[in-house]
């Protein structure tokens, strides 16, 4: 059974949180991405809830967690932070992170802090941010794929999204990258509410604000950062890499070269499964972590 709680985090948030299985079980921190929130989890949680204790928040930003609506409340460390603060909040001496989406891309990073709490590393669908940024400037196909990112940074693009209605804003975001028959229409009519609040999709949007991704519009040939091109610090955590390989915004070139930038890699690769893998194959989902983290 799922219980929720509101917690307040030294980070100045607070935060909505999903929580299932035994309290004593393992911790594991399932962290969501874009638009959704604990939600992504929901077919995965009854299969993991036997064994592990899954803490499941709405990122800062989403949902029912607090929603700050300035830009700089978005950067990677503070987000990071938010991760760890939780944890400290909840008393964990050790837990597991798994991230889709955003929660990935923060996920990736978070394992490099070197934190002796956290002891595996699971992601669905983000890419690494050292691949990432290679393919969008190198990879014509990822970069054609990205260009949302520029228009979701776009000032007052919430305003687009409210203009053309969230129906039509879910059935850009899903229907074009999931088989939206595989959720019900209470779970879309949630999802439908928590965009409509006041401030939140301005405060969902701020995550691509404030992240420093150079997405070049296609045919312009730009350089690689100079943080690509120095040595990038391994993940030395266990990692477990799930990809749904049908995924039309983050395409399967971001699998290419994880080998060297993790020292303990494991990748499970979905066909026929979109981006949102977490509820399209959540059968596949919960058993590649349930033999990872176990």
């Amino acid at each position: 059974m799922t219980e929720f709680r509101r917690v307040g985090l030294s980070t100045g948030v607070t935060l909505n949180v999903a929580f299932a299985g035994p309290e004593d079980g393992p911790a594991v921190i399932l962290l969501h991405g874009f638009p959704e929130s604990h939600r992504t989890w929901r077919e995965v949680a009854p299969r993991l809830e036997d064994r592990f204790r899954l803490i499941m928040p709405d990122q800062r930003g989403f949902a029912g967690s607090d929603q700050p609506q300035d830009v700089e409340d978005y950067k990677t460390d503070t987000l990071i932070g938010d991760i760890f603060a939780l944890a400290d909040t909840l008393g964990l001496e050790s837990f597991a992170l798994v991230g889709h989406d955003w929660g990935g891309a923060i996920a990736w990073p978070a394992a490099l802090r070197g934190d002796p709490r956290l002891k595996r590393l699971a992601i669905v669908n983000a890419p690494h941010p050292v691949i990432f940024q290679k393919s969008v400037i190198e990879d014509a196909d990822q970069r054609a794929a990205s260009q949302y990112i520029n228009a979701f940074r776009t000032p007052g693009f919430e305003k687009v999204i409210e203009t053309m209605g969230f129906e039509t804003f879910f059935e850009k975001t899903f229907a074009r990258h999931a088989d939206t028959s595989k959720m019900l229409e209470s779970e879309k009519q949630q999802y439908l509410a928590d965009w409509s609040q006041p401030g939140a999709m301005h405060a969902m949007l701020n995550w691509y604000r404030a992240g420093k991704m150079i997405v070049p519009p296609p045919g312009i040939t730009v350089p690689l950062p100079d943080w690509v091109l120095k040595a990038f610090p391994k993940v030395e955590l266990p990692t477990l890499v799930v990809w749904g390989m049908n995924d039309t915004a983050l395409l399967p070139i971001q699998l290419q070269g994880l080998e060297e930038l993790v020292d303990d890699l494991h990748i499970v690769r979905l066909p026929g499964v979109g981006h949102f893998a977490p509820w399209e194959a959540p059968d596949d989902v919960a058993t590649a972590l349930r033999d990872f983290l176990a």
